[in-house]
């Protein structure tokens, strides 16, 4: 049950006021039927498929070429993250001893 505290005129006294609670539904009985999970998937599988022919998919040169950029980009920066780290490292074991 809820409960709504409202202020009365008896001298600042509280009355609170209790309100029927919404009966409960079983989460079974919320679940849409097995026909309608049938329709939307079909429906969202359609719709899909017409986003995938919209797509302009990439030639094997392009890809290749992609891929050596951001192979060549990963190997730079962890060089670079690991040198900072040894530097790091080593600065603080220096302040340590």
């Amino acid at each position: 049950m809820k409960k709504n505290k409202v202020k009365g005129k008896e001298g600042g006294a509280q009355v609170v006021k209790i309100r029927p609670a919404k009966p409960r539904v079983s989460w079974r009985a919320r679940l849409p039927a097995v026909g309608e999970w049938y329709r939307t998937a079909r429906q969202f599988l359609r719709e899909a498929l017409q986003e995938l022919r919209k797509v302009t998919w990439p030639e094997r040169r392009e890809t290749l070429g992609t891929t050596a950029i951001v192979l060549f980009l990963v190997v730079v920066i962890s060089t670079f993250l690991g040198l900072v780290d040894f530097g790091l490292a080593r600065l603080v074991k220096g302040f340590i001893r």
